[in-house]
């Protein structure tokens, strides 16, 4: 199965239609872009009919088999959107959708839509049925790396050009706000009909809209970034994120950079322990390869002290969980200088 991005699927829908795409992420503007780019390339192909059906624990699947099978002398070419809430059980995705792909012919796309943290998607079930049937798009929120990419695409969309630092202003204040961040662009393009945008252009009309969640300070560790980690703590904090949830994804992110320097020094690939780890994202998996060759041993020993330290005095001790810990755990993470940190 060919896995792509949002911003790469316009390319793809423009070589070729699949008959199933699968789109699986957190981010709803890009979940609903996808969706409608995907609508707009079946209708070139007179696939003109659409039925939408969101599926829970009571939906009858065979009132969903039947759909499939009905056929019309004037609706011949058909769209179908299958969305799947929140808590839908695993249990009956990996029982059903054999049998709906083996329903799939030339008249036929289908459409898998499956929206925040449902278990399908942690678990990356499903994935082993699709193979070669279609594409993935995922829809997970936008790294920063990949917002100069989607920014321009936009652009491109809007017949605007953008230079880089104007580009980047915009990576800075609306990072995580796609529908911010595309309402801005549609602004710009009404305040200068000329299409050029420059940094003072951009600048006069930025408002800071970022929206961080927990991944994004995740990133800014491995990549060693002091300041945006910083930045993206104080707003977490402002969002009032739950401490234990960060506690818990740090330390099975340096534990893992941990096993994997060891089972280096045992002569294993990085590619092999990638594997072994089940990183299969390939932004993840480039983000630790990255903190895999900056960090010493030295400095996740240290990380492991403190969150050894954290984890007691939450746990034993009853002490709550606090920003300043998670700052000195950034410092540790994110400076190349030996340090010696206590809480």
């Amino acid at each position: 199965m060919i896995w792509i991005y949002p911003e790469q699927l316009f390319l793809e829908l423009k070589k070729e239609l699949k008959s199933v795409y699968l789109l699986l992420g957190n981010d709803s503007y890009l979940l609903q872009e996808s969706y409608l780019n995907i609508i707009k390339a079946a209708k070139i192909f007179n696939f003109n009919t659409s039925i939408n059906l969101e599926l829970d624990v009571y939906s009858d699947w065979k009132d969903v088999f039947n759909l499939f099978k009905t056929s019309s002398l004037f609706e011949k070419r058909k769209i179908f959107s299958l969305k799947f809430t929140q808590n839908y059980p695993v249990s009956y995705f990996k029982k059903n959708i054999p049998l709906l792909l083996s329903l799939i012919h030339d008249d036929l796309v289908l459409i898998i839509y499956i929206q925040g943290s449902n278990q399908i998607i942690k678990s990356n079930i499903g994935l082993q049925y699709f193979n070669k049937k279609g594409i993935f798009v995922d829809c997970s929120t936008l790294t920063y790396g990949r917002m100069t990419a989607w920014i321009e695409n936009q652009a491109q969309h809007m017949k605007l050009v953008i230079e880089n630092l104007a580009c980047q202003l915009l990576c800075y204040y609306y990072e995580g706000s796609l529908v911010l961040l595309h309402q801005i662009l549609q602004n710009l393009s009404l305040i200068y009909p000329d299409g050029n945008l420059n940094f003072m252009r951009v600048k006069t009309v930025v408002t800071d809209s970022a929206c961080f969640n927990i991944n994004h300070w995740i990133e800014a560790i491995l990549i060693g970034k002091k300041q945006r980690a910083d930045r993206i703590l104080r707003q977490l904090e402002f969002m009032e994120v739950d401490l234990e949830t960060l506690l818990c994804k740090i330390k099975s992110e340096v534990l893992m950079i941990i096993n994997i320097k060891y089972g280096m020094e045992q002569r294993k690939s990085l590619f092999n322990l990638l594997k072994q780890y089940k990183v299969y994202k390939e932004y993840h998996r480039m983000l630790l390869s990255r903190a895999v060759k900056r960090l010493s041993l030295f400095k996740l020993y240290q990380s492991v002290g403190l969150l050894v330290q954290i984890e007691l005095r939450y746990k034993k001790d009853y002490i709550s969980l606090s920003w300043s810990s998670f700052e000195v755990l950034s410092a540790i993470l994110c400076c190349d200088e030996k340090m010696i940190f206590n809480i």
